[in-house]
């Protein structure tokens, strides 16, 4: 696993798989990720490769955006990260892997014994509970049964979790019933929030963007394929069409509805067709992880849920990875003085920290009905 390699743990590659996943498997149902739980697990994995001294600058963004977002906050939203480590009982952790997952990923070691079949239901049991916890009870599990084999050495794992209550919420009382246009042409009724409040919003030719702290609707007039390509293959397309604070305008329409989607995929698949082969291939050199033994990636599974309501945005994101032996520039955007904004057909959606430009969730709604 080279340095190169390890450039796809960067923000905008992890962006990349709503483009992969969403285009692809997902493309006929509710979806959504966490580009930052992925991010923070190549993170870790990168640590166990060969060259992982040369991770000074990876683990010092890491470890700032983990700790910012481990701080208590009286007046912003709830953010919090957890990680988890298990190795088999046969093997040790060398000690620089052990202690940067523990100190810079928040990720506790525990020994377990994955030989005997019984104790690795014991395991898949005991990392599904922690995956509950972690994600304050949002997602029941990640490991399926008879998930994990004698050969696995190392479970790696991390839970987000995310709410944030609506700077300005939406009132249960304006919430109405109206038409959601799904992408067959058909419709469906579905509850819609609205507010009186100015909102901000950037309008272009092709598509609306709607900031609302702390998440983040964007809206298509002619399909939602052609938005999720450019945010997957621009990475300033946020920075320069995100709507700017001073950018709030009076809505003579404005209607989002109420959603909450459960995705889970094996991202290790969509990373691979993104060009990540390194980790997961015999040539994968591993061998900064445990003590005696190389190790590759052989499977990173990842679930995310989201709800949106009138009150709120709740979100939690769990990935777990399996280890087998062997200056900002804008667009001059002209803003009529009175918008709409009626999300009625398949829109996009993010939750994003504006502060770091780091995107916690993501994905997009083609049913409100569905979850």
């Amino acid at each position: 696993m080279t340095r190169e390699s390890v450039k796809t743990t960067t923000p905008f590659a992890c962006l990349r798989i709503t483009a992969e996943e969403g285009l692809g498997n997902a493309k006929d149902e509710n979806f959504v990720f966490s580009p930052y739980s992925i991010q923070l697990g190549l993170g870790l994995v990168a640590n166990g490769a060969t060259e992982a001294e040369n991770l000074d600058d990876l683990n010092l963004r890491d470890k700032q955006l983990v700790d910012k977002f481990s701080q208590p906050s009286e007046h912003g939203p709830i953010v919090s990260f957890i990680g988890g480590v298990w190795v088999d009982q046969s093997l040790a952790l060398k000690p620089t892997f052990k202690q940067t997952a523990e100190n810079i990923y928040k990720g506790k070691a525990e020994t377990v014994d994955f030989q005997d079949e019984m104790k690795r239901k014991e395991v898949i049991d005991h990392v599904n509970k922690w995956t509950e916890e972690a994600t304050n009870g949002l997602i029941k599990s990640i490991l399926p049964e008879d998930s994990l084999s004698p050969n696995t050495r190392v479970v790696l794992a991390n839970g987000l979790y995310f709410r944030g209550e609506w700077l300005s919420e939406f009132h249960k009382t304006y919430t109405r019933k109206s038409q959601f246009f799904l992408l067959d042409g058909s419709s469906v009724k579905v509850p819609f929030m609205t507010s009186r409040w100015k909102q901000y919003v950037t309008t272009m030719e092709d598509f609306k963007i709607l900031r609302l702290p702390y998440s983040l609707i964007g809206m298509v007039k002619d399909g939602l394929w052609p938005l999720l390509e450019k945010v997957g293959s621009d990475s300033k397309f946020l920075e320069n069409n995100v709507p700017r604070e001073f950018e709030s305008v009076e809505m003579r329409r404005f209607e989002v509805p109420k959603f909450k989607i459960a995705y889970g995929f094996e991202a290790n698949k969509v990373l691979q067709a993104l060009g990540l082969e390194a980790p997961f291939s015999d040539e994968a050199e591993l061998d900064e992880m445990v003590l005696g033994s190389t190790c590759k990636v052989s499977k990173i599974r990842h679930k995310s849920h989201i709800e949106v309501n009138e009150e709120k945005t709740e979100a939690a994101a769990v990935t777990e990875i399996d280890d087998d032996e062997m200056g900002c520039s804008f667009f001059d955007v002209y803003i009529p003085p009175v918008v709409e904004f009626v999300a009625n057909h398949p829109f996009m959606f993010m939750v994003r920290d504006d502060r770091r430009g780091v995107v916690l969730f993501m994905g997009h709604v083609v049913n409100p009905m569905l979850d």
